[in-house]
């Protein structure tokens, strides 16, 4: 498998004709899907080309809202270009195109019809295996994980947080495991159904995958399934579980955090463009894109002459001096603002070489995601043990070095939250922490956004469903004041 760089895929599936749900258009390739399933070596070719797909849709739209929506990144209103404009503003309607609301829903289900027609041909390539059964659960299994991870994202953007009803019962998303014929129409799934086909995905792909020898990391592995799993459980308010994955993946030994001196490199270095292996050890999952668009976080967030958004002064006042996190915002003497590097190269390099990829999930997020489970089971102890962590790496001190001091529990908690904040900034988060958080959105007086404040609970919190959607397919239900 190493050997298909999936950013190159030869296939290019594309969606159909207009007026079509995007939910229920059969992706069409150069070569014919019965020939392209007739073999695991197709099952492979198609599952390059999802993988492609998959990275733009993290790399773009999505990647760059999951922080544009929150209380740290300010939008640059002196810019001409209206792109992801409205998203920051909380004015975003079911038309609108020059935003997340039809990009985020269209890519999203345009990978999963790919993933799905996959997994769909598995009975049928079964028989023809003349054993290449590794081969055949490896790419299985990476599908069944990579549709997991697209129904979460779309999830998080289309639907109120897991714990906005104490059961759950609120709509979630449509979640299909086939492509639905025109005649169907789909509808939304509860958000407890939503999660629970989430969950199911992981756990498939964690069976296909845990007895074969890991792929590099720009590859889903079972081991990304359980960090993501712990995550997922954070998401739900499941505790116990939460710790269980984040614990299982953080003992195994696989992925320490890299050392101080390394930490601007997991996002910078050149080599990770082509070298997987150079990939640094606390990166569980990456996906990686060859080639730059104007839409992408790089260009978005860390394009020197031409990035859109920058960190606030706010949030870069909260790290230390010593802290390494603060050198992934460089200063831009044009504007008085900085970028993230996160998603940036380094300057001497050509933009040919800009190692363009999307963190799915790093092993520091484990460690706060399991922190945060502590303080919820009463474990506080063991929640400082998992900040101090974090903190001994972020300000290059020994971890027995690092004092952990809170008079509440409530304070804790507090400094957990912030800790995820600076560890996880311009990954794509913020906002669904702020969601889960039940906590109102506050950026400031002087965010320059038409909505620097938005109350908890709010209908303004997620985006509406695509208005091409809606006409449709009569069977999804609209998102209540977004949805006109």
């Amino acid at each position: 498998m190493k050997l298909f760089k999936y950013t190159f895929a030869a296939l290019c599936f594309s969606l159909g004709s207009c007026g079509s749900s995007f939910l229920e258009v059969a992706p069409i390739g150069q070569l014919g899907k019965e020939q392209l399933f007739s073999n695991v070596n197709g099952m492979r070719d198609a599952l390059m080309g999802s993988y492609s797909l998959t990275s733009r849709f993290f790399q773009s739209q999505y990647g760059i809202y999951g922080d544009l929506r929150g209380d740290d990144v300010q939008r640059s209103t002196t810019s001409t270009q209206n792109y992801m404009l409205t998203d920051y503003n909380y004015n975003v309607d079911e038309e609108d195109g020059t935003g997340g609301t039809m990009a985020i829903w269209s890519s999203g289900y345009e990978a999963l019809n790919n993933i799905n027609n996959i997994i769909n041909s598995a009975a049928g390539i079964q028989p023809t295996l003349n054993g290449n059964l590794d081969d055949f659960n490896r790419y299985l299994g990476q599908s069944h994980i990579i549709r997991g991870l697209l129904f979460l994202a779309l999830a998080n953007v289309y639907a109120q947080h897991y714990t906005y009803t104490a059961d759950a019962s609120h709509t979630g998303i449509p979640i299909p495991t086939v492509t639905p014929l025109p005649s169907q129409n789909l509808p939304r799934a509860t958000m407890k159904d939503t999660y629970a086909q989430i969950i199911k995905d992981m756990e498939t792909g964690i069976q296909y995958l845990d007895n074969l020898s890991p792929a590099t990391r720009i590859y889903a592995s079972s081991d990304a399934a359980r960090a993501l799993l712990s995550r997922i459980y954070l998401y739900m308010g499941r505790y116990d579980e939460a710790i269980q994955y984040a614990s299982e993946v953080v003992s195994k030994g696989s992925y320490p955090l890299v050392k101080n001196a390394d930490y601007k490199d997991m996002f910078i270095a050149e080599s990770q463009l082509s070298d997987y292996n150079s990939i640094k050890s606390e990166v569980i999952w990456q996906l990686n894109l060859n080639t730059r668009s104007a839409n992408y976080m790089s260009s978005f967030y860390s394009d020197r002459t031409s990035f859109l958004a920058y960190p606030s002064k706010a949030f870069l006042n909260f790290f230390e001096t010593t802290d390494v996190r603060r050198n992934l915002y460089e200063l831009q003497a044009s504007s008085g603002n900085s970028i993230s590097l996160k998603n940036a190269k380094n300057i001497a390099i050509p933009d040919i070489n800009w190692p363009v990829n999307f963190k799915v999930i790093r092993t520091s997020e484990l460690y706060l995601n399991r922190a945060e489970a502590y303080y919820h089971t009463k474990q506080y102890s063991l929640a400082e043990e998992d900040i101090k962590m974090i903190r001994a790496r972020a300000l290059n001190k020994n971890v027995a070095d690092i004092i952990v001091q809170y008079s509440s529990p409530e304070e804790l908690l507090d400094q957990i939250k912030m800790e995820r904040r600076k560890e996880l900034a311009f990954e794509g988060q913020r906002i669904y922490d702020i969601m889960r958080y039940k906590e109102s959105l506050n950026r400031g007086t002087d965010c320059g956004a038409a909505n620097c404040t938005v109350n908890y609970p709010n209908d303004l919190f997620i985006l509406p469903i695509p208005k091409t959607e809606l006409d449709a397919n009569p069977s999804i239900k609209p998102n209540p004041t977004v949805n006109k």
